[in-house]
């Protein structure tokens, strides 16, 4: 009698990326499949965007666009309904249009991994090791994971589900005596601040938001300054159904062509009474086709002069979030600069403003670093990355966003051959795709990648 070989895959990372393949994988396995599923932190199902521990710092995206299977849109929703009593929830109905909190989505994964790790009547069996990855090697039949404790696994193949880069650090020089918070996604730092004290957060997006409530829920009472490059606040949500749908045989392929082309149609239909919500939302289905059909040229222009205002109009916040800022600004505890810090010491913090190029100065208490995730992959970014580099298993995409990939997401090398065994999903594609890094994205790029990994 044959014994049927079983196929092993490993999964690099249990945030969103790692644990939506891992439940892709469940869904589509034909025959018996194992899946070991490595977090170096040890928080299965998590990933820093859910790792908050407060109530208040809400997804930015509707229940109804979250449900981690491709195949299942209301998944989320009817987890919702089911766990309504059970956790004691005061949701308001209907709950496919709430801004749930990021703790409550976290227990949604993590509730979801249990029952995946106990079930005894699935085709996969799932194994949650924690242990950070930091090398692999390919063999004749197999490839070779090694730990930093030592500890080695064989898989058929692995998958690169990193999450985002660490954070970035200040560009400015800052005295060491002043107190920082370094990394946005250490959420209870937060509670370290004296409520009197003067905060200034580098960055205006949605990090420097979390602090901002945070701060906010704290009652503090000291004056918040956050500074960026253009000083622009993520747009409120509207009601807006997101009816709207393009056709990309029309999108110009040059970037200027492309902006003009885009504001031209906001333009029209708003006049006739729409929402430029449903023209980005329509549009953003679309980003990874455009953005292959760019020029190298185009795509560093992009990068170097409108990805903040792209970032405002698509990553968006509710819009009882954005009246609370609002009104903090109005009472001048909290306001918004656009300008650069040029050093920090006790002498003051200068900030030069972007249109007057005055230099100011602020008396400042505690720095906080919001400027989001480094955008730039390099070889000291963790031991795994470097080894797979030094090793020629990966090569960087041409703006260094991430790895070269295929279309599948297999790694390539630097003569553009695909690999069979490595891939990759989630943030590390976005210098493939640029939007790689929300649910709907990565959900669609695990439900295509456990197909392929199932057929090879």
């Amino acid at each position: 009698m044959t014994i049927e070989k079983i196929q092993r895959i490993g999964i690099i990372g249990a945030g969103f990326s790692g644990t939506s393949l891992a439940f892709a994988l469940s869904q589509l396995a034909q025959k018996s499949l194992e899946v070991i599923l490595f977090e170096k932190s040890g928080d299965f199902g998590a990933g820093p965007a859910y790792a908050t521990p407060f109530p208040y710092h809400l997804l930015n995206v509707r229940a109804k666009d979250m449900s981690i299977y491709e195949l299942e849109s209301q998944h989320f929703v009817n987890w919702l309904t089911t766990h309504t009593a059970k956790l004691n929830l005061s949701l308001k109905a209907p709950l496919a249009d709430q801004f749930v909190s990021r703790m409550l989505y976290r227990l949604y994964l993590q509730d979801l991994l249990t029952e995946l790790s106990l079930t005894s009547n699935s085709n996969i069996k799932l194994h949650c090791v924690e242990a950070e990855v930091v090398d692999l090697k390919t063999m004749s039949h197999h490839i070779l994971l090694q730990t930093k404790a030592g500890a080695t696994f064989t898989v058929d193949q692995v998958v690169l589900a990193l999450g985002n880069l660490p954070p970035s650090h200040f560009p400015f020089p800052h005295d060491s005596s002043m107190p920082v918070i370094n990394n946005p996604w250490e959420y209870r730092a937060v509670e370290n601040i004296p409520e009197t004290a003067n905060v200034m957060i580098v960055g205006t997006g949605l990090s420097m938001i979390d602090t901002v409530l945070t701060l906010h829920q704290r009652r503090h009472r000291g004056k918040i300054i956050a500074v960026s490059r253009h000083g622009l606040l993520p747009l409120p949500h509207s009601c807006a159904n997101a009816q709207f749908t393009l056709n990309p045989s029309q999108f110009p392929l040059r970037l200027h062509h492309l902006t003009r082309w885009l504001r031209k149609m906001i333009r029209e239909y708003e006049a006739e009474g729409g929402d430029w919500r449903e023209i980005i939302h329509a549009f953003r289905n679309d980003v990874p086709h455009v953005w292959q059909k760019l020029t190298l040229t185009d795509k560093k222009r992009f990068l170097r002069h409108m990805v903040p205002l792209w970032n405002v109009h698509r990553h968006r916040v509710h819009d009882e979030i954005d009246a609370l800022l609002k009104q903090m600004m109005s009472t001048g505890q909290l306001s918004i600069l656009s300008g650069r810090v040029l050093k920090s010491d006790p002498q003051g913090t200068q900030i030069k403003l972007r249109h007057t190029e005055e230099i100011k100065s602020f008396s400042i208490d505690w720095l906080v670093n919001c400027m989001g995730p480094r955008s730039l992959l390099s070889t000291r970014t963790t031991p795994l990355i470097s080894n797979l580099l030094a090793r020629h298993f990966a090569t960087l995409d041409p703006l260094h966003m991430g790895f070269a990939v295929n279309s599948t997401g297999a790694l390539q090398n630097k003569e553009q051959k695909d690999s069979k065994v490595i891939f990759t999903l989630g943030p590390l594609r976005k210098g493939s795709v640029f939007e790689s890094g929300a649910v709907p994205e990565i959900r669609k790029q695990a439900f295509e990648l456990a197909q392929t990994l199932l057929h090879s």
